[in-house]
């Protein structure tokens, strides 16, 4: 008989305890198949959305104004439009990147007060996670650029990208003083995928010159409150782990194959808290896979990567459509197992 609220029981991973359960990520909604257990939850200010619906198909575009389309093949999830980036210099970012008129004047404060009045969960049973970076800044710079042109503008020209990146910065901070405290998460999340799956987009040394000092501002107010600091960075990101680890920063997810999991839990211990550890490739992806082999994988990442705490099931199947019903039911059978072996696992 659990003890523990969901919440209680994710804490309990992110402060370095065993917890009673195996805990899994949903940032946006139900676990599919698992009703027993709230999701974690992303505050998102409804300020800092981008108009239009990034579901919808057309006519969505981010804060920055990137336009989206929603791309059926992974879900509906939206897109940077391709060929129709807005940055198409860099040296001339700030004729293009600007703040939107609609929020210079905006008490986000208030904003965020009436926000949380519209909340839907139980904060006493979810764990609340709060962005304060945006969507992180390697990955605005490409979805303003694409990759090519953004990721040539930070060998070219690194002076006019720390510029526009500290404009960001400057913007996301002086919201996150104004809400932290208002919000108050229980967990400060960044976000910044700068890895592909083999390698990461730039060097370490990039990474430490341009980026991790803004993610020190934000792990400094988050370390000032005492919370926790999970870093989002997909692919193969386990080269800036040690940079990030020392601003801070004690869980990432999701973390996947491609990273050796076991080594870094061998030395870090509990003090990085590793969210991922299983993806829907190979055999769990031919159409004939049965449930049980899905089972079978489920437990097999458990086994392998929570035996010693410090471990989140943070994976799932991407459906291939937004009307994918066979994605779902493997997505269904995935989480109910994680829940029924993660349950029992640390009894």
């Amino acid at each position: 008989m659990a003890t523990l609220t969901p919440k209680e029981n994710l804490l309990r991973v992110y402060n370095g305890q065993i917890p009673e359960w195996v805990p899994s990520y949903s940032y946006y909604g139900p676990l599919p198949g698992v009703d027993e257990i709230p999701p974690n939850q992303m505050i998102m200010l409804s300020g800092m959305m981008g108009t239009g619906d990034p579901f919808g198909g057309v006519g969505f575009q981010d804060f920055w104004g990137v336009p989206y389309t929603a791309v059926e093949e992974v879900g509906g999830f939206a897109l940077p439009t391709p060929d129709e980036f807005i940055l198409k210099d860099i040296t001339k970012w700030g004729d293009v990147i600007k703040i939107p008129d609609r929020v210079k004047d905006l008490d986000w404060k208030a904003a965020a007060e009436a926000d949380l009045k519209n909340l839907p969960f139980d904060r006493e049973q979810c764990a609340v996670y709060y962005g304060p970076g945006g969507f992180g800044f390697f990955m605005s710079l490409m979805a303003f650029m694409g990759f090519t042109e953004g990721c040539s503008a930070m060998l070219e020209e690194p002076d006019y990208v720390k510029e526009l990146f500290d404009y960001m910065h400057q913007f996301y901070m002086s919201v996150a003083k104004q809400v932290i405290d208002v919000i108050k998460p229980d967990i400060v999340n960044l976000a910044d995928d700068a890895a592909a799956e083999r390698n990461p987009f730039i060097s370490p040394l990039m990474y430490r010159e341009f980026l991790i000092p803004l993610y020190r501002d934000y792990t400094a107010m988050a370390i000032d409150r005492g919370l926790p600091i999970n870093m989002h960075l997909c692919g193969r990101g386990e080269d800036f782990m040690h940079d990030l680890i020392k601003i801070g920063v004690n869980s990432w997810e999701p973390v996947q194959l491609a990273n050796d999991i076991e080594g870094l839990q061998a030395r870090y211990g509990r003090h990085l808290v590793i969210g991922g550890g299983w993806e829907g490739r190979g055999r769990l992806t031919e159409l004939d896979v049965t449930d049980e082999e899905i089972r079978a994988s489920a437990r097999e990442a458990i086994d392998k990567y929570a035996k010693n705490g410090g471990f989140i099931f943070a994976a799932a199947y991407t459906p291939m459509s937004t009307n994918d019903t066979l994605t779902a039911h493997w997505n269904e059978v995935l989480q109910k197992e994680v829940y029924d072996y993660g349950r029992q696992f640390y009894k």
